[in-house]
């Protein structure tokens, strides 16, 4: 069984919305990130969604956040990830890396925006 995943959001500045995801991504856990992307990709011109502290990700999460961009696109919002090692290295196996600006800290990330 899942361990629920923990999603917490924060408005670090006027232009960005900080969707800070803990635990598993599976197919249990899923629909509670989707439905916060889609909840907060119009909320602010710059989405960071902040995978470092993710245990658990697979091709349900990769396909969650490969929607995610897809709808961030749609939206005319910038889309930047956090990743972790779990994250980092799924994303590097899929080669799905290129398509997304990956920083390595929420601090970093945020620099961007």
């Amino acid at each position: 069984m899942s361990n629920p995943v923990q999603l917490r959001t924060e408005r670090p500045g006027p232009n960005c919305v900080l969707l800070s995801v803990l635990g598993e991504i599976d197919l249990v856990t899923v629909t509670g990130l989707e439905t916060a992307v889609a909840e907060h990709v119009a909320a602010a011109p710059t989405l960071v969604i902040d995978l470092s502290e993710v245990t658990f990700f697979g091709s349900v999460g990769l396909a969650a956040i490969m929607r995610a961009m897809t709808l961030a696109e749609d939206r005319g919002t910038r889309l930047l990830l956090v990743a972790g090692r779990r994250v980092r290295r799924t994303m590097e196996l899929t080669k799905t890396t290129e398509f997304f600006a990956m920083y390595d800290s929420v601090e970093q990330a945020l620099r961007h925006t």
